[in-house]
């Protein structure tokens, strides 16, 4: 489990004041207890949140000793310098068993790839999951070196997970699978313009046509 650290925040320092001191500002959601403003350190925050994500449990660690069982319920970030800049904790009970959101993250190589050039088509990025908070899985890795033709495909209930875990996405649905190349476009030849005889001027399209009527014409 992964612990961070947790001050309680005072109405002295506004969030801004937070955020300039490397701190960010957070709320952590308590089961039958009133939310708690808290500040964690933001290098803390944002190495935790790319290890753990938000199905991973936290140990969070507050300053009068107390420790708390969290989810990283929710995250905001600055759209330009895309530093998290707001975070909500979510307390769990280790007796209830709950849903989250699981990555799926591809491992190895699919030998269709190197042998026909097949194109790996990820149809999902995470699963939903149902299990106890102590066994819940940050990721769940995909090895695709079983696909080795255009119809393999690797399914919901292939996927592999402990015992204690639950998956909630239809066990048929796909994965990932491969499709076959797309063939290249080729372009249809371009018609080269007449040469004309040496001597001759060239002449527009069409006003040939134009010029023999008017000699058919002189000739009556």
């Amino acid at each position: 489990m992964t612990q961070l650290k947790a001050k309680t925040r005072t109405k002295e320092l506004s969030a801004n004041d937070l955020r300039r001191e490397g701190a960010v500002p957070a709320v952590a959601y308590c089961k039958g207890n009133p939310a708690l403003s808290l500040a964690v350190n933001g290098l803390q925050l944002e190495k935790l949140y790319e290890e753990a994500g938000e199905s991973s449990l936290v140990d969070l660690v507050l300053d009068d000793g107390q420790s708390k069982k969290v989810l990283i319920h929710d995250i905001q970030r600055d759209p330009m310098k895309s530093k998290i800049i707001h975070a909500d904790f979510y307390e769990v009970d280790l007796k209830e068993k709950l849903t989250a959101a699981v990555e799926i993250e591809l491992t190895g190589e699919a030998p269709i790839v190197k042998s026909e050039g097949g194109v790996i088509i990820k149809r999902l990025n995470e699963v939903e999951i149902e299990c106890l908070p102590g066994d819940l899985l940050h990721k769940i890795e995909v090895d695709i070196s079983v696909l080795n033709s255009f119809d393999s495909a690797i399914h919901v209930k292939d996927l592999r997970v402990p015992a204690a875990v639950k998956i909630l996405n239809d066990a048929e649905e796909i994965v990932v699978n491969v499709s076959e190349p797309k063939e290249e476009e080729v372009e249809a030849p371009v018609a080269e313009a007449a040469v004309p005889v040496e001597g001759e001027a060239a002449v527009p399209a069409g006003e040939g046509e134009k010029a023999e009527g008017k000699k058919e014409e002189s000739k009556k």
